[in-house]
């Protein structure tokens, strides 16, 4: 005689239903909250003073492949004469030399020697294609 041995049943409690209601409450006292506005902070917050600073930009001295001079100041470009760079420097604290790529170098190293001439010592050299 064979004996038929019952399954135990295990016991779990499904968390589920339990969980929906513990979001079910904690979205309504989220929305049901009001804020006392009795105790807010005041705070001195400073104000700050933009102020646009002119920087003087340098006076750039551009030489075309033909090896024609031009001057670009403020957004202007203008024909300039190398001869009448001293006209053109005066004042002037700070030059930019932009060259094309395919120019003679000892053109280049010419402008720098005039320059350098008329006291300027703060120089930059750019190339173009």
């Amino acid at each position: 005689m064979g004996r038929y041995r019952k399954k135990k049943n295990i016991l779990a409690v499904d968390l589920t239903p339990l969980i929906d209601v513990v979001f079910l409450l904690l979205i309504f006292f989220m929305v049901s909250t009001t804020f006392n506005r009795y105790h807010q902070i005041e705070i001195d917050v400073p104000q700050a003073k933009i102020e646009e600073e002119k920087k003087d930009l340098p006076l750039e001295i551009i030489i075309d492949k033909d090896g024609k001079y031009f001057t670009l100041k403020d957004g202007k470009t203008n024909e300039m004469d190398i001869n009448n760079l001293p006209e053109v420097l005066n004042g002037v604290k700070e030059v930019s030399i932009t060259a094309d790529k395919n120019l003679k170098y000892q053109v280049v190293v010419d402008t720098i020697a005039k320059v350098k001439q008329q006291g300027i010592e703060n120089l930059g050299i750019n190339f173009y294609e």
